[in-house]
This record gives C-alpha cells, structure tokens and sequence, in this order.
C-alpha cells in the first residue's frame, strides 16, 4: 500500500530555495509592514483623514489597505525577524571575542547561527577561524572576511582612526543592519545619505522655527504645515515657530538615519 506523501507548497519550496538571504527578505518585510502600519495609522487616525471628504476617493482606501496589510504581515514577519535578530546577536557576541578557547566553546553555537543567517555571515565567522588558526571544516563554501579587530593586522590607529571616520567610513551602522545592500557599503552612497539626511532636517528644523514658505515676493517667514498640506487644508501656514506632527516625525526619521551612517566602533576606539 503505498504512504501519502504531502507537497510542499509554492510558498513553502520558495522559501526553502531562498536560505541564503531569508535574513535579508524578513527585515526588508518587517521595515515595508512596520512603515505601512504607521503610515495608516497616522493618517487615519492622527491626521484626521477618515473624516476628511477630499480623501475618500484614494487616499483613504490606500490607507485602510496599508494598516490591513501591513498588521497582517507584521504578524508573522515581526517575531520571525525578533529570532533571526537574536540569532545575529548571538553571533555578533562570538565574533567579538578574543580568547581562542573560548570561541571554540561556542563554535557550535556559532556556526548554527552563522547557517541561519546566510553567507556574509559565514565569510565573518571563517575569518574568525583564520585569525584564531581554527579548523573551519567543509560546513561552510566561502570565502573568509578577516574581523574589525583582527591580530594579523598590525595597522597604525591614526590609519585605523581615518579608516572609519564619519564622511569616508565604508562599515557604516547602517550597512550592518541592512547586509542584503552593498551599495550601503561604498563611500559615495553613505556620504549621499549624510548629506540628504542632514538637509532634510535642516530644512525641517528651519521651516518650523523661522518659516520658509514661499510667496510672490520671496520668503514670507511662514511655517508649513505638512500635516495640513497633506489633508488639503485651506490654510497651510502658520506664524512661527510651529510644529506639525508629520514634520515632527520626518525629522526624528531622518535624524534616526543620519545617526545610522556613523562608522562601527572599531577594535581601537573600544580599547
């Protein structure tokens, strides 16, 4: 008599085909579905946009839909990514020690961790291996990155220092969260963010103290309102200094980023 055999589903084959950048494909969900539910909230029901009858046509269901969608999402991709975190923190605790002994310990717990988390985290923990002159076995193809704080390197901590500078890091805070963009690694992306993020703010920061608005005769020191701009209301701007929430919450967004381009702390600083 022959046994039933289940099949995996679309999804299910899909997934499993993508175990090298499962890591990378749950944060990117958990920060779209995180942003959606905000965004939906906010609007609806900070902004007032339920009651607001110019926005019943679009703006309304594209916010309903992103609150539904993205708690739906949330659901499941928030505490999957809350364990894939803790595995890479696990992992980080490992990379960052400096006792032979003590890695080899571990080394079970860390190569379970580096499997989950896919291949730039393998190369990590293989350059760890080198440093140390440990075995790494065949568990893992790929090539080894040698560690910030790597004992085979005897560079001078001036250069070390200018290496990780702010305006021409290339191991930006934001890289390390976000492995699956290797543009972020590249000195040129990371100083388009600082300057983007900085103007931002600044901009921001300006419109709400002094006022920026714009009239037929030039600046007319006037405060825009994005919360009111965006509900389109009659008036938009106000006397300063005003703040509005939708501006409150850009310049904590940007400001957040900003801090996110400063370099790691590196082997040096932490001495």
């Amino acid at each position: 008599m022959a046994r039933g055999r289940s099949r995996k589903g679309f999804f299910t084959r899909w997934w499993e085909s993508k175990k090298d950048s499962q890591f990378q494909i749950v944060t990117y969900t958990t920060i779209l579905s995180t942003a959606s539910v905000l965004w939906g909230f906010i609007f609806i029901f900070m902004l007032g946009g339920a009651s607001d009858p110019e926005h019943q046509e679009f703006m309304l269901p594209f916010s309903w839909l992103c609150l539904a969608v993205g708690s739906l999402t949330s659901i499941y991709a928030v505490p999957e990514f809350s364990f894939y975190w803790s595995q890479r923190n696990i992992l980080e605790d490992i990379l960052s020690l400096d006792a032979r002994t003590e890695i080899i310990r571990r080394r079970k717990e860390a190569e379970e961790a580096a499997e989950i988390l896919g291949p730039k985290y393998q190369s990590r923990l293989m350059g760890l291996y080198d440093d140390f002159q440990i075995r790494g076995g065949k568990r893992f193809k790929v090539i080894s990155t040698p560690p910030l704080n790597s004992r085979s390197e005897l560079t001078p901590l001036r250069k070390e220092k200018n290496e990780y500078e702010w305006w021409g890091t290339e191991n930006s805070r934001l890289s390390d969260r976000l492995p699956g963009l290797p543009l972020l690694r590249t000195k040129k992306v990371n100083r388009a963010i600082i300057v983007s993020c900085a103007s931002v703010v600044t901009l921001l920061f300006l419109n709400s103290i002094l006022g920026i608005s714009m009239g037929l005769d030039g600046i007319n020191h006037r405060t825009i309102d994005l919360s009111a701009y965006i509900l389109s209301m009659e008036n938009t701007s106000f006397a300063p200094p005003h703040l509005d929430s939708v501006s409150l919450l850009l310049m904590a967004f940007f400001a957040i980023l900003l801090d996110f381009t400063r370099p790691l702390k590196n082997y040096y600083e932490e001495e």
